[in-house]
């Protein structure tokens, strides 16, 4: 497995979520609350509106989760992944998907992604991801691991 070095520490207080399900916002900001309650969490439906939307001109966030992968790794997700760090001051970038894509744990550094999260992962799951990102590293959730290392469906090189 890659070694990735996180490059953001300290307080993740401000957070976009972006992704199509209203509630999943509504249940980060409860989990990320649990453990800092100073966390708040802003909700985009889709990456174009938050890269255009003049509700978030001049914003900054501490973390980004992207809950939409519609190819999952390719230069666009790399690309993207890259323009919203220029766009809100250099947040953390969070992968929640369901799909696993071994190209991505190969590639979270080179495009500065600092966590990828399956969907089915529990509560505490995601409150140790939230931890990891404020304390500097990085995270990849329980099963994506196990699916990368034990099941041998890493990049085979």
């Amino acid at each position: 497995m890659p070694s990735v070095t996180h490059h953001h520490a300290g307080r993740l207080d401000r957070i976009l979520v972006i992704d199509d399900l209203p509630l999943i916002p509504l249940a980060f900001q409860e989990v990320f609350r649990s453990v800092n309650p100073s966390a708040s969490v802003a909700y985009c439906g889709n990456v174009f509106t938050a890269l255009s939307a003049k509700a978030y001109a001049g914003m900054t966030f501490d973390l980004v989760i992207i809950g939409l992968i519609q190819d999952l790794w390719s230069n666009d997700l790399e690309q993207t992944t890259k323009e919203l760090i220029d766009r809100f001051g250099r947040p953390s970038i969070m992968l929640y998907s369901g799909a696993y894509d071994p190209l991505i744990i190969e590639n979270m550094q080179v495009a500065g992604i600092d966590a990828y999260v399956h969907r089915l992962e529990p509560i505490e799951e995601i409150r140790k991801v939230y931890l990891d990102l404020s304390a500097g590293q990085t995270f990849i959730s329980g099963i994506f691991r196990t699916l990368y290392e034990e099941y041998g469906f890493g990049v085979k090189k």
